[in-house]
Order: C-alpha cells, then structure tokens, then sequence
C-alpha cells in the first residue's frame, strides 16, 4: 500500500487513534519516571535502546512534518499558515499554563503577590510566548526540591521553531517540493550525518559551549524528525508500507540497542510505524476517522495530572498511576478540545474562508 490523497483525508485514516497511542506513551514514561526517580528509563528502554516517550515525541515531530507542510503547501500563505498554526498551538496551552499557576497558588509556599514573580513569571513568559519552556513555579516544592509541574512543555517551543523555520523557508522560496528534494532535505540530511559524528559534537561543545551543542543536538533530532515527515509526504507515492517491513525495522532497533548504536534508527522505524498504524490499518475501513482529537489536550494536561495524583493518592506502581493519570487527564482532554481548540480552529476556518 501506498499513501494517496484520499487516505489523507481524517475519514480514511487512524492518525487520530496513533495520536492518542503516542500521547499514551510519553504518560507512561513519566509514570515510571515519578513513581522511580530514574529519567529516560522505562521497560522499553532496555529492549529499544531508548524510553518508549522518546519514540512518541518522534512520532508526533514526524506526524506533524508531514501534515503541516501539507497544509502550507495547500494554503500558499505564509499568514494563514501561521495563523493557523497559532491557533492549533496556543490557546489551549495558554488555558493549560493558567490554570497550572492558578492550582499552584493554592500549594505555593511563597507569600502573597511574591508567587508571580520569579520562576512562575519565567513560567508563564517563557510557555505563552513559545520562546523557551519553564517547568517550576515560585515556592511550588517536591519535598526539598522545587516542582516539576509540566516537564512535557519543553516540545511546544520546538514544535514552534520547526513551524517557524518552515515560515522562513516558505518566504525564501525553499519550500517548494523542488527544492526541498533538492536542497533542504539534502543538507538536512548531511546535518544530521554530521551531527552523529562525536568528534563534531566535541568541537562545538570546545568552540561554541554545551549550550549551543545540547540546541543542536535537538534540532538533529527534532527537525530531523519534522524534515522526514515533509519527505514522507513528498514521497508518499513511493513509500509502500508493509507489517512485514515494520517487523525487520523493529528487528534492527532491537539489535542496534543490544549490540550498536545506530544513529537515527529508532527515528525512521517510529516514522515507518506511524505510517503503518496510521495509514495500512485503515485499509479495511479506518476505527478513528470521525473521533474528536483529544491527544493535544492530554499532552499538555497529563503531567501537572500525573503530579497532583502522585502527591494525593497513595499509588505503590507506576502502572497504576499511568492508569489514573490517563483516566484524569482524557475528560480534561476532551474539554479542551469542544471547548478551546476546536471553536477556535472552527473560528479561523470560518475567517479564511469568509475572507476568500
């Protein structure tokens, strides 16, 4: 099977439902991560080389590749794409930050007015511009340490940087399907060779310091991923998708995590597996095609959720909590979507359209 233009389409797809999986999948890495103290390190890890999160934040930079450069393409306007991606991104994380500072009011040990500044000013400053994420609010503790309160943030500033390079691709002319075959994913491609070289990322963290090295090293993941979404959709006539390919992919992550690191492996299999989950599984007539999108609202809700639930119920496994977070965090989900997300993509459709 191949990807058309009609399996695009959310009525011949499950990319909703792969969506909701990978949203599922960043909730039960955390889980492991709250109940162990251990980061990165889940069952998963030993077997794939990496915490099965990881291969979700993969999946949802690849997905997003894909479907957003389509959209920009489609719309052949560098405003209403913005606007458009604006409105997808912001306001429910702008309702998701506020109401994380308004509960930490009732927990903070800081007095009075004093809450807002600091770290919950760098909290809302950084998140609601999407310029840098920031995870701890004033006077907000976990025992002697100061509160995580939503680590998952950190991805919207780099989903925002993909979109904005794209922006500035688009109005340089590079993101025609042209040349982004012939140049952008080429040297993306010779990025991201480079990149896995340590003696490079030894010289940049000697010339330019871990700072610029550690921004670097997550645009060779990131927009990797985001680039071999684009390539994925530029391309998608030629990509035939298989179980049984999804299996050797499998097969050679699982050997590369036991015996050689193979730079970017897990990366292509995750792009492979969503294609396949989301397209080759709707063959037969797609499961999700009409379901609302609920996997944003969860990201964005299921770690502040996953918190409180730690703090307030006496959980002993981190399957338990993955599981009360997950059943917490989808009503909360559901109301961002009916009631922030959609209206407001509903309400810039409708302008676009009104406006011809």
């Amino acid at each position: 099977m191949v990807v058309d233009d009609r399996s695009l389409t959310p009525a011949h797809n499950n990319l909703t439902l792969v969506r909701l999986v990978l949203a599922s999948a960043v909730i039960w890495t955390h889980s492991v991560w709250r109940m162990s103290g251990r980061q990165g390190a889940d069952e998963f890890a030993a077997i794939l080389g990496a915490p099965i999160s990881q291969f979700a934040v993969d999946g949802f930079f690849f997905l997003s590749g894909m479907l957003v450069y389509s959209s920009l393409v489609r719309r052949g306007s560098a405003r209403d794409f913005a606007t458009a991606r604006i409105a997808r991104l912001w306001p429910a994380l702008a309702v998701s930050v506020l109401a994380t500072v308004a509960a930490g009011g009732f927990l903070t040990q800081a007095p009075g007015l004093s809450y807002l500044s600091g770290d919950t000013a760098k909290f809302l400053v950084g998140n609601l511009t999407l310029t840098s994420g920031h995870y701890t609010l004033t006077g907000v503790r976990c025992g002697a340490a100061p509160c995580n309160v939503n680590g998952s943030l950190w991805t919207i500033t780099w989903e925002a940087r993909c979109y904005l390079l794209l922006i500035v691709l688009f109005l340089t002319g590079l993101s025609s399907p042209r040349l982004m075959k012939r140049v952008v994913l080429p040297a993306t491609l010779a990025f991201a060779i480079l990149m896995d070289v340590p003696q490079v990322q030894d010289m940049i963290a000697r010339v330019a310091g871990k700072g610029v090295l550690y921004n670097l090293v997550m645009v060779d993941r990131l927009w990797t991923m985001f680039a071999l979404g684009i390539a994925a959709h530029l391309w998608r006539d030629r990509i035939r998708l298989s179980w049984i390919v999804l299996a050797v992919l499998l097969g050679l992550v699982v050997l590369s995590a036991w015996v050689m690191p193979v730079p970017h492996l897990g990366g292509v299999f995750v792009a492979y597996a969503v294609l396949c989950f989301g397209f080759l599984s709707a063959r037969g007539g797609a499961v999700s095609g009409d379901w609302p999108d609920y996997s944003y609202g969860m990201y964005i809700y299921a770690f502040p959720i996953m918190m409180a639930v730690a703090a307030l119920v006496p959980v002993t496994h981190h399957w338990q909590l993955a599981l009360l977070n997950l059943l917490l965090t989808l009503p909360l989900a559901a109301l961002s979507w009916h009631f922030v997300e959609k209206p407001v993509l509903d309400l810039v459709r409708d302008r676009r359209k009104a406006r011809g």
